[in-house]
């Protein structure tokens, strides 16, 4: 492999959709007369560096505490293959922090004094996942913290930083967007939850089991699905609250028959439709 296609399948492209529709909804539910295009961008910058910094720390902290093995069953992970240093990795880590902080500070400078809280607080958050002395991933905390930071966090926070009036409507879609990219870490901590219990990582998936976290996965799908149904009043919003409806239908069956390196093709498609589940909010609230 090349350097770029090493650096490319590091950062883990696939999951960015999960990061982008928090803030598309974010923006869409921005009230008339605080839109600014400049501050839409800079959310989505943010956001996309914080995902990809998250994407470098797990590569980082997870080889260099021994939880990836030549047996890994997801993605390769160049610290582990050998592929990157830990010293590589860092400065890619800090330059992605770098971007986030960057445009985090505009964002503050000119938006809610709030975001200097959610900023500190997306920071730790991408350091204290797989970093740190004790790691929140091995208290089985890992699910809650991706629903808070990919929805209340970013959407809240895109909201303060057009300064936007929140509202019940606003907090309510804030809540549901999270519940899908959730439900990603679910698969990828399902598929590798004897590689993680080997290593002291104590994930939901090793302390609650298969079946459990299958039940977890169909909540975290299906949930904003169902909560939105009084919201379908047109007859396209029929049809689309439908098909997506269809669509979890879909990756449940698939996650209920597969287990090990059988679910990577799930994690895709997960971030998928966790973007559709914002999309979708978002033209329902918006």
């Amino acid at each position: 492999m090349s350097k770029m296609a090493v650096w490319v399948q590091t950062l883990r492209p696939r999951t960015l959709p999960a990061a982008v529709g928090p803030i598309v909804l974010g923006q869409v539910l921005v009230a008339p007369g605080h839109f600014s295009w400049l501050t839409a961008v800079l959310c989505l910058v943010c956001a996309l560096a914080l995902q990809l910094a998250v994407n470098l720390a797990n590569d980082l902290f997870d080889g260099l505490a021994g939880v990836d093995q030549h047996d890994r069953l997801g993605p390769t992970r160049a610290l582990q293959a050998g592929l990157l240093s830990a010293g590589e990795l860092q400065v890619g880590l800090m330059l992605m922090l770098g971007i986030a902080v960057a445009t985090g500070l505009w964002l503050v400078i000119f938006g809610h004094w709030l975001l200097w809280g959610l900023g500190g607080l997306a920071l730790l958050g991408v350091l204290g996942y797989s970093g740190g002395r004790r790691p929140y991933a091995n208290l089985g905390l890992g699910e809650v913290a991706v629903w808070l930071f990919f929805g209340p966090v970013a959407v809240l926070g895109s909201l303060l930083a057009q300064q936007s009036p929140l509202h019940g409507g606003v907090i309510l879609a804030a809540s549901l967007v999270g519940l899908p990219v959730a439900a990603i870490l679910v698969v990828n901590n399902l598929r590798d939850r004897y590689t993680d219990a080997r290593a002291g990582k104590l994930t939901l998936a090793v302390r609650l089991g298969l079946q459990a976290n299958r039940w977890l996965f169909s909540l975290l799908t299906f949930g904003p699905w169902l909560v939105s149904l009084p919201f379908a009043l047109a007859p396209w919003a029929w049809v689309a609250w439908g098909c997506i409806g269809l669509a979890a239908l879909g990756l449940n069956v698939t996650l209920w028959q597969r287990d090990g390196s059988a679910l990577n093709p799930v994690l895709g498609q997960t971030a998928l439709y966790s973007l559709v589940v914002a999309l979708w909010l978002g033209l329902r609230l918006g």
